[in-house]
């Protein structure tokens, strides 16, 4: 007799109840105000970003909180501006609300030092310039660090296009980057004193390494319309042809990159935080001119579509981050 009277019972209990549960993050923005977010499909980790600067007594923090890719790692990366030391460490973690925020005494800087790098940034043009700088590294797992990115080639107030410095980012050791006709992004990695010195790197400095693909950045219509696309020689640890689409902005709008990559690129992550896209499908290929749009992109290998929003990485954070001490903060 009790069987049938429970029937309806775990009926209505599994019409209310959700079959799955969301991972939830705390969110807080720069401004300090924090709340509850349950995480978009495929984003099953919580993220803390911070970025500090120091300069002689002064210590200067803004944090913030949310949730992030599966694919995102731990990382760090720090650098000199003048006199300042600016700093920025993500950190994810798998649980529930593992992000709160726990009050407790504000961090200082580490003391403790290891490698010894050269540090400079295109905020003062001292990278441009040959105005390096050294820079104990802080942890034992950083390595010395070379950062480039040219988007559209054409440079803007916010962009950061060479930053050196002492880091553990993904892609380390390297080297590895991207480029088409529009875009650069690359990043070398070493172990030992003051590797990443040098003159600035510049993509045309890299060797050709004999292949060609076909090279746009936008949608149908305009960026990579068929009067658009174009081929580009492909350069230094490059060496793949790629075809990635996301969505990007209001509405969206379907999204195409196309272009030159190394291998370690040919992941979602990546591609959707370099260029801003959602639900990312990537796909990479080793013959000459296989990202060709006209053909069937599931003749190529490439990684599955990745849904939820991404969030940008430290590293472009990072280089969107340009004057920092005096109050003001490109954060996106």
């Amino acid at each position: 007799m009790g069987v049938p009277l429970l029937l309806p019972l775990l009926l209505l209990v599994q019409t209310c109840i959700p079959a799955t549960w969301g991972l939830r993050c705390m969110r807080c923005t720069r401004t300090g105000n924090c709340q509850v977010e349950e995480c978009a499909p495929g984003q099953d980790l919580c993220r803390t970003t911070v970025l500090r600067t120091w300069q002689e007594s002064e210590e200067l923090e803004v944090m913030e909180t949310g949730c992030a890719h599966s694919e995102k790692t731990n990382r760090t990366m720090s650098y000199r501006i003048g006199m300042q030391i600016i700093t920025l460490t993500e950190a994810v973690c798998g649980s529930d609300l593992c992000n709160r925020l726990r009050p407790g005494r504000a961090r200082t800087f580490p003391r403790s030092r290891y490698l010894e790098c050269v540090s400079c940034a295109s905020s003062d043009l001292s990278c441009e310039r040959g105005w390096v700088q050294s820079l104990q590294c802080r942890d034992p797992q950083e390595l010395c660090l070379e950062v480039v990115t040219h988007q559209n080639l054409e440079g803007s107030p916010k962009d950061e296009p060479h930053s050196r410095g002492c880091g553990n980012l993904p892609g380390c050791p390297g080297p590895t980057g991207f480029h088409n006709n529009h875009t650069f992004h690359f990043l070398r990695c070493c172990n030992t004193t003051k590797c990443n010195g040098g003159p600035v790197l510049e993509l045309q400095h890299l060797p050709l390494n004999g292949l060609q693909c076909y090279s746009c950045e936008g949608n149908s219509t305009h960026g990579c319309s068929s009067e658009e696309i174009s081929l580009t020689a492909c350069r230094g640890p490059m060496n793949q042809c790629m075809e990635a689409t996301g969505t990007n902005g209001p509405g969206n709008a379907r999204y195409t990159v196309r272009g030159c990559t190394a291998p370690s690129w040919c992941q979602s992550l990546h591609v959707a935080e370099a260029f801003g896209l959602t639900h990312v499908n990537v796909s990479c290929c080793s013959g000459d001119r296989c990202n060709d749009p006209m053909r069937d992109i599931h003749l190529r290998r490439g990684g599955a579509p990745q849904p939820g929003p991404a969030h940008l990485s430290l590293t472009i954070t990072l280089l969107l981050t340009v004057r920092l001490w005096g109050g003001t903060f490109l954060w996106t």
